[in-house]
């Protein structure tokens, strides 16, 4: 096993970063920072500073939540967050300390 780090960042659907959206930014900024296992999830409801967003009937939102999740070698990680800290202002980041099985 190896050490490693698992970085996710937490987004709305809406958001944008130097006027595209957020996410294609991101995942850019990741693949230039070297991380290949990079997955983005749409959540079907969440609920944030600005209230709930939800997919329920009569209230289909466009602004769904959207989580980023990275995991790769702390190097990686640090690396990517390097990147995309001038950018993620407001933003809820999260990293922590995990340990990786990979066959290679």
């Amino acid at each position: 096993m190896q050490e490693g780090s698992c970085l996710r960042i937490y987004l709305s659907e809406s958001d944008e970063i130097d006027g595209k959206p957020a996410v294609e930014n991101i995942l850019q900024r990741c693949q230039q920072s070297g991380l290949t296992g990079v997955t983005v999830l749409r959540g079907i409801e969440g609920l944030g500073t600005h209230g709930i967003h939800s997919t329920a009937f009569l209230s289909l939102s466009s602004d769904l939540p959207i989580l980023v999740e990275a995991i790769d070698t702390h190097e990686k990680i640090n690396l990517a967050i390097k990147s995309l800290k001038p950018h993620l202002t407001g933003k809820l980041v999260a990293t922590w300390p995990v340990s990786i099985l990979k066959d290679s």
